[in-house]
């Protein structure tokens, strides 16, 4: 037999045996603990860090890259490049970080949605019905849909409990019916709460947030998100499909830790207002297609190879009971249409609230993340597309880079004698910046005259530009021949390297380039633009000023960009709550054109160009 091993963990004395040979990171994982792994483990993050407090191995060559000597020492190691040979003690810091920041932003981001009548289709009705007899002999099925206009359907389930609960209730008995689907959902004794629920989620790459409804007045009731717990599989969409695609298991794995964090947020609705899960009888939901599609199961692994074909783009609706989420078991999930397989529900969502669809002038929507999404358009015509930004500006491939947890230096400012001051999540000590952070320093410092036109941090006291910056020259260091910028000095200093920059101009020339290519397609120019709506909880952090000073968006006037929150989620609810808006989401996504920039030959050539800061061309 093979031989086993003890591990402990120090934050929760949590313990449990493993075979040896047993690759740490995903024995973590699979005893659920959230150990951030943005590269699927493949040992090139260097996030899914560990301390080992007794046992363990040498490191190993991926560990000397990522660790000095005295951390080496410590017992600091990649979870993902060791296998487990011994008893360990563990101490895993990413436990102690606590929530993220953005998780939290993107729920309380609950703007007033738009005044529309409530209209989902769930009703629940009294019904005191006629009692059988001589003269009336009909089906106790057939007695419950006769009150009713329209063809229903009863599930087996129901049918199989209404004979008796018809007779023990005297005939009287609470009914719920979805109009949309033409089926009862539940029968209940007597005068039940004539209350019905439902829940909008919105499913991001990196941050999952769940609303809880109440759908007679179309009040929102519950507001709660949480870290999507995929992200240890990989920080981008890419790296996910990867993991489902090299791991036979892969996508059951990515499924099922999506379908319990929903789960966890709906027993928190039921838990914070004291309701029964079965009386939640629909739940909509919107992210970026690939999310889509590792909810309900279905294959991914076509999205990432040309030509980018989805399993699904239509709106799909599945019986709670399929996918395993815990609301009532008949009631239904809605997943919002989809555009293709890089424009996904979201970016129909946040069209649907914003209603640009529906305006005069020209407007564009941006969803800067990972997948930089954007739409153009009005009332005429709408066009979309999608860029593989990279994960910069969620924090991810920066040096120190990291979500938006306490520590995390979320604002930067540089003023004219060169004084910089920090803003610091919770107002704790720094120790990385998260992705706002890293907008902000390095529009501060294309700002002061330390980053140029091209990107380059200057060299030294030398280079500064003006002699006001001085007090910034000391700032300016040298790493292994790398350039970087001192934000924090201390024992655990934080900076911003050469390379952090070179990541983040890769990131905003692809989603000015694809701007520029929609811009064309619309036959318009960037002072054509009306309004710019930034979506999603980061956009509502960044400083307009450093959006601009970077070159995300091409030149237009600061007073036309407005932070929209979480627009997708807020599409969600109105899809939620009004049946009328579901419909016209649909429609919305038959009249949208999809641009694919990389069939675009142009494209290249736009990005090249946009990837230089704007700034320094003044």
């Amino acid at each position: 037999m093979p031989q086993e091993y003890e591990i402990e963990v120090a934050e929760d004395n949590g313990k449990f045996s493993v075979v040896e040979g047993a690759n740490l990171l995903e024995t973590l994982q699979d005893e659920g603990y959230e150990v951030p792994s943005l590269c699927g483990g493949m040992g090139l993050c260097g996030k899914c860090i560990v301390k080992v407090l007794a046992g363990g191995q040498a490191p190993t060559e991926s560990d000397r890259q990522f660790f000095s000597d005295e951390e080496l020492q410590e017992g600091m190691r990649l979870s993902c490049r060791l296998e487990v040979e011994d008893d360990l003690l563990l101490a895993i810091p990413s436990l102690a970080q606590g929530k993220s920041e953005e998780a939290t932003a993107k729920s309380e981001l609950d703007e007033q949605i738009i005044d529309i009548e409530p209209d989902s289709g769930i009703k629940r009705v009294l019904l005191d019905l006629e009692k059988p007899g001589r003269g009336d002999q009909r089906a106790d099925a057939t007695r419950i849909t006769d009150e009713f206009e329209g063809c229903f359907s009863l599930p087996l389930g129901i049918m199989n409990e209404l004979p008796g609960k018809l007779r023990e209730n005297d005939f009287s008995v609470t009914v719920t019916v979805d109009d949309t689907e033409g089926r009862l959902l539940s029968v209940e004794g007597g005068r039940s709460q004539y209350e019905s629920y439902g829940m909008a989620f919105d499913i991001g790459t990196t941050t999952v947030a769940g609303y809880g409804l109440d759908l007679e007045t179309g009040r929102t009731l519950y507001v709660d998100s949480g870290e999507n717990p995929q992200g240890k599989f990989g920080a981008d969409v890419v790296s996910r499909i990867k993991y489902a695609r090299e791991n036979e298991d892969g996508l059951d794995r990515l499924q099922s830790e999506i379908i319990r964090t929903i789960n966890e947020l709906v027993q928190g609705f039921a838990d914070a207002r004291d309701i029964k899960r079965k009386d939640i009888y629909r739940a909509t939901f919107v992210g970026n297609n690939i999310m889509l599609h590792l909810l309900a199961g279905v294959d991914p692994t076509h999205l990432d190879q040309a030509p980018y074909i989805p399993g699904f783009t239509d709106p799909q609706r599945f019986d709670a009971e399929e996918l395993g989420i815990k609301i009532n078991p008949r009631g239904k999930l809605v997943l919002l249409p989809s555009l293709a397989g890089y424009v996904g529900a979201d970016v129909m969502g946040g069209i649907l609230q914003t209603e640009m669809h529906k305006s005069d002038g020209l407007n564009l929507l941006v969803d800067i993340g990972t997948n930089g999404e954007m739409a153009l358009g009005n009332q005429d015509k709408m066009y979309a597309a999608s860029t593989a930004a990279g994960p910069a500006f969620e924090g991810a491939n920066i040096e120190q880079g990291m979500t938006a947890r306490a520590g995390a230096i979320s604002h930067v400012s540089i003023d004219d004698e060169g004084n910089l001051e920090l803003e610091v999540i919770k107002d704790k000590r720094p120790i990385g910046l998260c992705g706002s952070g890293i907008v902000d320093t390095v529009g501060e410092l294309i700002k002061a005259g330390l980053i140029g036109e091209k990107g380059a941090i200057v060299s030294g006291k030398s280079a500064l530009p003006r002699p006001t910056i001085n007090p910034l020259g000391n700032r300016l260091i040298d790493m292994d021949g790398e350039k970087a910028f001192w934000l924090h000095v201390d024992n655990n200093p934080v900076f911003v390297t050469q390379q952090d920059v070179r990541e983040v101009q890769l990131a905003k020339g692809a989603i000015k380039a694809g701007i520029e290519i929609l811009l064309e397609e619309f036959g318009a120019t960037a002072g054509d633009i009306d309004r710019v709506y930034l979506a999603g909880a980061f956009g509502n952090y960044l400083r307009k000023e450093n959006i601009m000073r970077i070159g995300v968006l091409p030149r237009i006037d600061l007073d036309k960009i407005v932070s929209v929150g979480n627009a997708a989620g807020q599409g969600a609810k109105l899809a939620l709550i009004n049946r009328g808006k579901m419909e016209e989401v649909n429609r919305i996504a038959r009249s949208v054109e999809y641009i694919e920039l990389s069939f675009r030959q142009d494209f290249t050539e736009k990005f090249m160009s946009a990837m230089s800061f704007p700034e320094a061309e003044e």
